[in-house]
């Protein structure tokens, strides 16, 4: 496991993920272990699958398309009331 100083890690955060991308990396404050950076396994391709099975993520309660809302049909002339409507308060 490859350690490297608070100081190092703000100076140079990419050489701390590069290292992280081989073997994790222990950030050390005042001389004791404070953090620990480790590259995430990735084993799908979708990128919120990732997230959710490193367990950054919830999955949706409902899985699937939602249902699309029902047409209803009447026999009222909606178009004809609003203008109703508009010439009588208008």
């Amino acid at each position: 496991m490859a350690t490297m100083t608070l100081t190092e890690f703000n100076q140079n955060p990419s050489r701390a993920t590069r290292l992280a991308e081989r073997e994790p990396v222990t950030i050390l404050r005042r001389g004791r272990a404070a953090l620990r950076l480790e590259q995430i396994s990735v084993k799908s391709t979708d990128p919120v699958q990732a997230l959710i099975d490193a367990g950054l993520a919830t999955p949706r309660r409902r899985q699937g398309v939602p249902p699309k809302l029902q047409t209803i049909t009447t026999d009222i002339d909606l178009v004809g009331m609003l203008e109703a409507d508009r010439n009588r308060l208008g």
